[in-house]
């Protein structure tokens, strides 16, 4: 379970490009919402970027996308024109229910 979603663990990139944080997760997790969100207080995520909602289809909220290819077991978040706020830690994850989800924790500087 602990390792039921797997990534990068730091990711470095430039002010103004993008850039692109790939998760994997381990099959029967397909047709679950993944997600991409920064770590708050504590380490608990309080507000989810952006979200799938189990299917493959690309969701885009505003500077960030989300798109899950269920073949390969793996989504892709995708952050354009990142600004120095943007840095900090943040996790990819698999939400499997209200208040439980698998999820693993990348460093973006």
């Amino acid at each position: 379970g602990a390792w039921a979603v797997t990534g990068p663990v730091q990711v470095t990139t430039k002010q103004g490009s993008s850039l692109a944080v790939s998760c994997s997760y381990e099959p029967g997790y397909e047709l679950y919402s993944k997600y991409w969100c920064r770590r708050g207080f504590l380490g608990f995520c309080f507000t989810y970027i952006a979200q799938t909602n189990g299917s493959e289809v690309t969701v885009t909220q505003g500077r960030v996308s989300i798109g899950d290819n269920h073949m390969a077991r793996s989504f892709t978040v995708t952050l354009g024109r990142v600004m120095p706020g943007d840095a900090g830690r943040y996790s990819c994850g698999v939400r499997r229910s209200l208040w439980f989800s698998l999820r693993h924790t990348v460093e973006v500087m």
